[in-house]
């Protein structure tokens, strides 16, 4: 079933379930009411009036209206989310589109708190070679008015979202939650060498708030406006990606959303530091230029990691959601 992902009209419902599993809640419902989506406890949750439910476990399919529209999702069967229809009814096909791939976030994230650690959602959007850039770094833009309407989704749904320098320095992101209703998540910005501190401090992530800026241990400088100096254990100036998530959740974060670049995103995945990996393929090949990941070479398939994937659409492209099969975030 091919299932698009640009319907914003159930996105309020997910920022309050974010707000319901922060509160200790692990069993809810989406309940919708002429075109309006709302997220409740399972045990508050008057489903008599609903005309459509998405349940977080097995609700009383007798409190419901004969007609209603019925989704159950268990998310202890697996990974990849899985429906049943208890009623023959399905909700309908937009809202399933967003349980798809926004569930599995907001149940990790929550998850991952409670047990003491990061959750960490990575992203790429890259060709159809799997290309993120030109040779010369230009890569606006490969992706979509969709897909990055999904990344600020995505920032709002978790606590910080990650970029190393090279990405600051390029693009020079604002980070924040602009195209959809939601809080800025806080802006973590990776600089080994520290490098990042001494340059201009005009750029973005260093505005407002400011950030946190993670550098080798003996790499701090003063940091810019009301931004926050983190200084990890490092290898030739690699920062740890465990080390890491770890000084990250000191700071009370502990869900990331990583959006790049390469290199970053490649020492995560390469340290097994990746929950959930988001892959926005677009349409057109170049041909030649900057790859999605670098990872130490394998001499076998067999030694490749392994993932579980699913799929969505963004308006002609192609989001795959790729949880890995072994390994463990910090």
């Amino acid at each position: 079933m091919v299932c698009e992902l640009g319907d914003d009209s159930a996105w309020p419902a997910f920022l309050e379930a974010r707000s319901v599993l922060a509160q200790g809640t692990r069993e809810f419902v989406f309940v919708r009411r002429g075109a309006q989506w709302s997220c409740l406890p399972t045990g508050t949750a008057d489903l008599r009036p609903a005309q459509q439910v998405f349940a977080l476990s097995h609700a009383p399919v007798s409190a419901l209206a004969a007609d209603a529209a019925l989704t159950v999702f268990d998310p202890a069967d697996a990974m990849v989310p899985t429906f049943v229809h208890p009623t023959r009814r399905p909700v309908d096909a937009s809202f399933l589109a967003m349980a798809r791939v926004y569930l599995p976030v907001l149940l990790g994230a929550a998850a991952a708190r409670r047990r003491g650690r990061t959750f960490v959602a990575a992203h790429v959007t890259q060709t159809l070679d799997g290309r993120i850039a030109c040779p010369n770094g230009q890569s606006q833009w490969i992706g979509n008015a969709a897909d990055l309407r999904h990344a600020h989704r995505m920032r709002a749904l978790l606590d910080g979202v990650l970029v190393g320098a090279g990405t600051v320095r390029t693009d020079d992101p604002r980070l924040d939650v602009r195209h959809v209703t939601g809080p800025n998540p806080r802006r973590i910005v990776l600089s080994g060498s520290g490098a990042i501190l001494r340059e201009r401090h005009d750029r973005h992530a260093f505005r407002g708030a400011g950030c946190d800026v993670v550098v080798a241990a003996g790499n701090g400088a003063p940091a810019p406006g009301r931004s926050h100096v983190l200084e990890v254990p490092a290898t030739a100036d690699a920062l740890d990606p465990v080390a890491v998530l770890a000084a990250l959740r000191s700071r009370d974060v502990h869900s990331i959303y990583l959006e790049g670049g390469s290199q970053t995103l490649s020492s995560f995945l390469q340290a097994r530091c990746i929950d959930l990996l988001q892959v926005h393929i677009a349409a057109m090949v170049l041909g030649a230029g900057i790859p999605s990941f670098t990872l130490t070479p394998v001499e076998h398939v067999r030694h490749g990691l392994q993932f579980t994937m699913d799929h969505t659409m963004l308006d002609g492209h192609v989001l795959l959601s790729c949880w890995p099969s072994v390994g463990e975030a910090g």
